[in-house]
Parts: C-alpha cells; structure tokens; sequence
C-alpha cells in the first residue's frame, strides 16, 4: 500500500512496514485505575508481545501536567470537573513530575528501543513530536491501546485522521472508567474509520504477515 492508497482490507491497515503500536497512558494514575483494568493490562501485554515479534515501533505516551499556573484553561475546566471543585484555586496537584501516578503500571513498561513521547493534553499530536516520528519511520497506522478510551485513545485517532494517518483501536487492550464511556466510544470508533478488532486478531494478522 503506498502512501496514496486507502486500505481496503485489515491486511492494508496493519501491515507491519507501516503500522506503530501505540501504548495509550498505561500509568498507575489513569490506566491503573480504569474500570477492569487488570483485564486491559494483560490485554495490552499480548499485544505488546505481538508488536515486538512482529519488529513493529512500540510508541508510549506519557502524561504528565504542568504546575497549575501553566496549564491552559480547558484543561483547567476539566481537571476541576475531575476533582469536583468549583474553581481553580481549589485544584489540587496531579500527574505532576515525580508523582506515583504518573509511574507506568507494573507489568508494563517502555524497553530501551521504544519511543516514549512527554504529553500533557489527551491526543498525542499536541505540541509533540509525534508526526515527525511517524514520518521518519515511514508509519500509516496507529494502533491504539489504552486508557481512556474515551478520552485520549479516541482523541488520538480523530487527530491522526486530520494528519493523514489510519487508526486500528485493540478493544480489548482498551478501556474506561466506566462501562458506558466504553461502549459510547467504541461504538463510535466503529462507525468511523478505525476498525476496531481484539488483540487475537491484531496479533494473528501480524504474525502471518510477519
């Protein structure tokens, strides 16, 4: 598939000369906590798994936020709305440098060889150099897992899709808070132009292709 074709099969999506794993905010504060979360880490360890043998790039991110007077407005509304307080002030520091919470869960955790790129908002596109990696590695798709998938996972492939790039998000390997932010968005990302596929299948077809 070159650069000017659209893939038209799950083969074209996820060969493996051009797609990149995509370790979604596998963090002790925000996938550590996720609803079913130890379901989603061994979900993503198969995947990881998959990916390495398969010599496919292993990106993650990691989310840490800036000191409150440096954080932008929107994301000051929803840092309030996540600790139900009614202003800014009232804000308590979180994901911060050094935190606990920003420490990838055990069991997963980025090797020597794998890219991991700094964000503080929930796409990784954002004041990142993502898009000059992808290019440098000749990448087309994303694979996405991790958590939220409501929030950054699914973030995430809207924007890749304004750069250009295709998205594949592991079901599975993803998840929520709750089971209805879930299923609201992969409801979504179904509908849309990522498909959406379990680890097995994301794995089998990286093996045969491989």
């Amino acid at each position: 598939m070159t650069k000017q074709e659209v893939p038209l099969s799950l083969d074209d999506f996820l060969r493996p000369s051009q797609a990149a794993l995509v370790m979604w905010d596998f963090q002790k504060g925000l996938a550590g906590k996720a609803l079913h979360a130890s379901k989603v880490i061994a979900a993503a360890q198969e995947l990881l798994a998959a990916a390495e043998k398969a010599r496919i790039p292993v990106i993650w991110s990691r989310h840490i936020l800036p000191p409150r007077h440096l954080m932008s407005g929107p994301f000051k509304l929803f840092m309030m709305k996540k600790q139900k307080v009614t202003h800014p002030d009232q804000l308590t520091p979180a994901m911060e440098e050094g935190m606990e919470d920003t420490q990838f869960v055990d069991g997963l955790a980025p090797a020597p060889h794998h890219i991991v790129i700094q964000k503080s908002q929930p796409s990784l596109f954002v004041d990142t150099p993502l898009d000059l990696r992808l290019k440098t590695l000749g990448v087309q798709t994303l694979v996405l897992a991790g958590v939220a998938t409501d929030i950054g996972v699914e973030f995430t492939a809207r924007h890749a899709a304004a750069h250009g790039y295709y998205s594949v998000i592991a079901e599975d390997a993803t998840g929520s808070y709750t089971d209805e932010a879930q299923a609201r968005s992969i409801g979504f990302l179904k509908s849309w132009t990522s498909p959406v596929l379990s680890v097995r299948e994301i794995a089998e077809r990286w093996a045969a292709m491989s």
